[in-house]
């Protein structure tokens, strides 16, 4: 730093020497120093930026040279910005080429069509995409929005095939989010014609969370023309809670224009919070109409928490029809915090369940909704459980109703302690816990796993 101000200072009294300043320069060996001192000196002594920018050039070290056209970037009158950006295109490195590329197009932004054009001859797909975000983005966004409408075909087009190479979504994110409102829907256009359907559901899925809700709908029109039912309901999965209501009749068209009941599944799913009373009738009939009783209990135990009392029958009905007593259980359970009276249903069911695994999964959730007449059934069930893992997992959920398990939780969080410490990781289950224990135990829990959930 000192060296550079004392270079600086030097380069005042050196105004009326610049020949001989020149030629000093010109027999630096070192090509760091050499540099160094024609950044310094040709930001002070614009006079000498036309022949410091031909010695640049000639600095066999790529590094050096980005370095030196950078610092010089700002200072370069216009008629020198051709001679800059052609000596930055000549660096072979492309890490190097980049560098350089980037600060010209943030300190120079009328060189942001150029650079584009260089950044899209770049063979390597993630030094491609990092000329866009080496260069701060305000650059690229700013400049569209001040009346440089003529760049954004290019800009669209070069979002297209860095997309095409898999390093462009967060470049149509940024798009949506930061360009005017008036440019975007060229910007759903240009994503609407993007070949590679997987690509385009991305794309189409983030703009979907930026775009104005006007413009939804030819997202929607979009999401519909995709060919493959798996990214179709992606897209329609991102959609489910943006869209405005008059558009959720569209939607669960879609839906059921899905003939996979798995993707289907999906987008009801993640419609079930979203729908309107007046719907709820449509997409009850719409779950059960699934086939596959996993799925149909997705879009059952997704939509109990929305429907109205008079739909209540009908999708006990319909829990009933599952014969999978982990499916029927998980509908039930849904069900149960409208309809209590099916808990004990819900109970009985999870204790056939044969799977340990996924009846410890059913009774850990019922046990949080269980009334206290329940839970000495609910307790007599996860001790049935053989594998001493899965029991432990019901009984830590049960010992926070049931400060009489404690002393047995913490004899089996002894054996199994990571565990416990997975479970008082979470400082709720913990301070339950704390509050619950006798005095006596309190040492034994810490032992066990408070100290480390600390």
């Amino acid at each position: 730093m000192l060296q550079r101000i004392g270079i600086s200072a030097l380069a005042q009294v050196l105004r009326e020497f610049l020949p001989e300043a020149l030629a000093v320069v010109k027999k630096i060996q070192d090509e760091e120093y050499r540099a160094i001192v024609l950044s310094v000196l040709a930001q002070v002594l614009p006079e000498l930026l036309p022949e410091a920018l031909a010695l640049v050039r000639k600095i066999q070290s790529e590094e050096y040279r980005t370095y030196v056209l950078s610092a010089l970037a700002e200072k370069l009158p216009t008629e020198l910005l051709p001679e800059v950006l052609a000596a930055a295109r000549e660096i072979q490195d492309e890490e190097y080429r980049i560098d350089a590329l980037s600060t010209l197009a943030q300190k120079r932004e009328e060189l942001l069509p150029k650079v584009l054009d260089v950044a899209r001859e770049i063979q390597d797909e993630e030094f491609s995409m990092n000329v866009w975000w080496n260069t701060p983005m305000n650059a690229w966004w700013s400049t569209l929005a001040q009346k440089r409408e003529e760049l954004l075909p290019k800009v669209l087009d070069a979002a297209r095939e860095i997309h095409d190479k898999s390093y462009g979504f967060d470049v149509w994110s940024a798009l949506a989010e930061k360009l005017p409102p008036k440019l975007l829907p060229k910007v759903l256009d240009a994503a609407r014609k993007i070949q590679s359907e997987y690509y385009r559901t991305y794309v189409l899925s983030a703009l979907a969370q930026k775009l104005p809700p006007k413009l939804l709908p030819k997202v929607l029109d979009a999401a519909r023309e995709i060919q493959s039912e798996y990214y179709r309901a992606r897209v329609l999965t991102a959609l489910a809670q943006k869209l405005p209501l008059e558009l959720l009749p569209k939607v669960l068209d879609a839906a059921r224009e899905i003939q996979d009941e798995k993707y289907r599944a999906r987008v009801l799913t993640a419609l079930a919070q979203k729908l309107p009373l007046e719907l709820l009738p449509e997409a009850l009939a719409d779950a059960r109409e699934i086939q596959d009783e996993y799925y149909r209990a997705k879009v059952l135990s997704a939509l109990a928490e929305k429907l109205p009392s008079e739909l209540l029958p009908e999708a006990l009905a319909a829990a009933r029809e599952i014969q999978g007593q982990y499916c029927r259980t998980d509908v039930l359970s849904a069900l149960a915090q409208k309809l209590p009276e099916l808990l004990p249903e819900a109970l009985a069911d999870a204790r056939e369940i044969q799977d340990e695994k996924y009846r410890a999964q059913v009774l850990r959730e019922l046990a949080q909704k269980l009334p206290s007449e329940l839970l000495p059934e609910a307790l007599a069930a996860a001790r049935e459980i053989q594998s001493e893992e899965y029991r432990y997992d019901v009984l830590i959920v049960l010992a926070q109703k049931l400060p009489e398990l404690l002393p047995e939780t913490l004899a089996a969080a002894q054996r199994d302690k990571l565990r416990f410490l997975g479970f008082l990781g979470y400082d709720c289950v913990f301070y339950a816990f704390a509050e619950q224990l006798p005095s006596e135990l309190l040492p034994e829990a810490l032992d066990a796993g408070g100290k480390d959930s600390r």
